[in-house]
């Protein structure tokens, strides 16, 4: 039950509705730089992106402010019920149960890399922040 209303919370902070977090003058908030790094762990291959987000904004908005401003980067998400948006594929390239592959959201601040513990329609990057899209699998290697 506590899912799912977080769920539906993160979800509704993506609706332009007055008094879900954003200021009364949400035109004016600023856009603050981000860098989207996109890391295939099963083929060493690695690519940074510039892009930005409005202030208080989701990594959601800026994997989309990205996608409309570059053509090289592309990805889609889906909703789940309980956990809600998360990444499906980056770049033409789909985490698959069979291939026991998906995307984990990592954060580079400072030099230090953790995992982000909650999903592209719920985390606020911050400026000069590096949004690690890391494809990886959970088999034991």
């Amino acid at each position: 039950m506590a899912l799912t209303a977080i769920s539906l919370l993160c979800f509704a902070a993506l609706l332009p509705f007055p008094g879900l977090g954003l200021s009364a003058d949400s035109g004016k908030l600023e856009q603050v730089p981000v860098r989207v790094t996109i890391i295939n762990d099963l083929t060493n291959e690695q690519i940074s992106y510039a892009t930005t987000v409005v202030e208080e904004g989701l990594i959601f908005g800026a994997l989309n402010q990205l996608q409309d401003s570059n053509d090289d980067f592309k990805f889609s998400y889906s909703t789940d019920k309980n956990f809600g948006l998360y990444v499906k594929s980056v770049n033409g390239l789909i985490g698959s149960d069979v291939d026991q592959t998906y995307w984990e959201i990592l954060s580079e601040k400072a030099g230090v890399i953790t995992r982000v513990k909650a999903g592209i329609g719920c985390y606020q990057p911050e400026r000069d922040e590096n949004i690690i899209l890391r494809f990886t699998t959970w088999a034991k290697k």
